[in-house]
């Protein structure tokens, strides 16, 4: 018989919350992954169930273990990378909320933004509570009473024990204006395939310059952050029960297997095996 037919897969799981429909809950079983160079605009807050995962932070070019046991967090505007730390691979669950949906359940009048200083944490009890927390929301039997109890607790103790106030989450310090007009042109226009000049004139640099100064600061070339810009936003849609063919028109691919591809190459498994 052929190995690699009896060779565990990937498996990924995503929902959304029922009571935060911005926040996202994410189970997954990768054997061997590499996940490219990438950011999230919302807090990626979870903890390692078996194996480890090998994470690089791309700002301080400093490379993460996140074994099993612990807490693992990346802020808002954290470029990172990740893949299995060895043959085993890793399970994980993670928590996506937005700064503004982590401050409305802790919050509702407002707060200085938050930073967590360190990536792993090694927390037992808090650990705990957001695993019950999100099996809870996994759960198709958990009230929705029960869901945002257990999930404002969870938040809430480690938001207390571990987080900073005070440091901006989504700039990158020192940004050149050029570089940040760029970014911000490409987030309002993932849906229009711009031509690098277009962004360049808008970024007010040669082309080149751009794909220099672009690369340097972000930790990406323009068309990667597009791409992986793209993704993101077409499995929020395909949470919100969206079809591939029209995510595909509205995020400006070629056809609905292109997408696919790329989503395969993000996450490891293609858009079927998602189990949205």
């Amino acid at each position: 018989m052929d190995a690699s037919a009896t060779r565990p897969r990937n498996k990924v799981k995503a929902w959304r919350d029922n009571v935060l429909p911005g926040t996202q809950f994410l189970r997954a079983e990768y054997l061997a992954h590499r996940f490219p160079p990438h950011v999230h605009e919302e807090f990626a807050i979870g903890f390692i169930e078996r194996g480890a995962q090998a994470a690089v932070m791309r700002e301080h070019s400093q490379q993460v273990l996140m074994p099993a046991g612990t807490i693992c967090v990346i802020n808002p505007g954290e470029f990172h990378e990740g893949r299995e730390f060895s043959e085993i691979g890793w399970d994980y669950r993670m928590i996506y909320i937005s700064p503004g949906d982590l401050d409305s359940l802790l919050a509702p009048e407002g707060r200085s933004p938050l930073h967590f200083p360190e990536h792993v944490i090694d927390d037992a009890d808090t650990m705990m509570a957001i695993s019950m927390a999100h099996q809870s929301a996994e759960s198709g039997e958990a009230s929705l009473l029960e869901q945002s109890s257990r999930l404002t607790f969870a938040l809430n103790q480690l938001v207390s024990r571990h987080a900073q106030k005070g440091r901006g989450l989504r700039a990158l310090p020192g940004m050149p204006g050029g570089v940040r007009r760029a970014r911000e042109y490409i987030d309002a226009h993932i849906g229009s395939n711009p031509a690098l000049q277009e962004i360049a004139d808008v970024a007010g640099l040669s082309p080149f310059h751009l794909l220099r100064e672009f690369k340097r600061v972000i930790g990406l070339a323009p068309h990667a952050y597009l791409m992986q810009r793209r993704v993101e936003h077409a499995k929020r849609l395909l949470l919100a029960g969206r079809a591939m063919r029209t995510i595909a028109i509205d995020l400006g691919y070629a056809d609905q297997a292109h997408l696919s591809r790329e989503i395969r190459r993000f996450y490891g498994v293609p858009p079927s095996a998602l189990h949205l």
